[in-house]
């Protein structure tokens, strides 16, 4: 029996991949309580200290500064789920932002390719000039570098002729 599995998204998806949120804090706090006990024992050994006095009983000053770190310690974990709260925000709003984009860039490219099959030479027109701007918008995002793209400036080219010709701009 094999198991169906979803081909790995390469680096060039788009697609959100995110943890659920109780391992994406779980990490984080174990992150966070390995880091803190790594610079405790760290300063514990650069200050070189040879042993810890033993006290059966707790003063008043040792009992506040216990009740000032476990106030410091609630605090930094609050810090933390916030910085994980906001950090996966950020990204489902990029996300977003992203899908918005292919959906307008989609609507538009369909436009203007309906806009080829127009019966009206400057329909036609119009719609090779709104290609030629969507060509142009995309080879200026991507720097220069097409891949799947190319095909909108080879419809544009063609579009082009075919409309010069059927105005007679470019002879019989």
């Amino acid at each position: 029996m094999t198991v169906n599995r979803r081909p790995r998204p390469t680096s060039d998806d788009r697609e959100l991949r995110l943890w659920k949120v109780g391992r994406a804090l779980s990490v984080t706090f174990a992150a966070a309580v390995l880091v803190a006990g790594g610079v405790f024992y760290g300063l514990v050994y650069l200050l070189d200290f040879q042993e810890i006095d033993t006290a059966k009983k707790l003063d008043a000053k040792t009992l506040f500064d216990l009740v000032k770190l476990s106030f410091g310690v609630v605090a930094g974990a609050g810090a933390l789920v916030a910085l994980v709260v906001a950090y996966r925000r950020q990204r489902v709003d990029e996300a977003g932002a992203h899908r918005e984009a292919t959906r307008l860039h989609t609507e538009r490219f369909s436009q203007a390719v309906d806009k080829l099959g127009s019966d009206s030479p400057a329909v036609r027109l119009g719609g090779v000039h709104a290609l030629a701007v969507l060509t142009r918008s995309i080879v200026d995002a991507a720097d220069g570098r097409v891949s799947a793209e190319c095909g909108v400036a080879a419809v544009v080219v063609v579009g082009v002729q075919e409309v010069c010709q059927g105005c007679g701009a470019l002879g019989p």
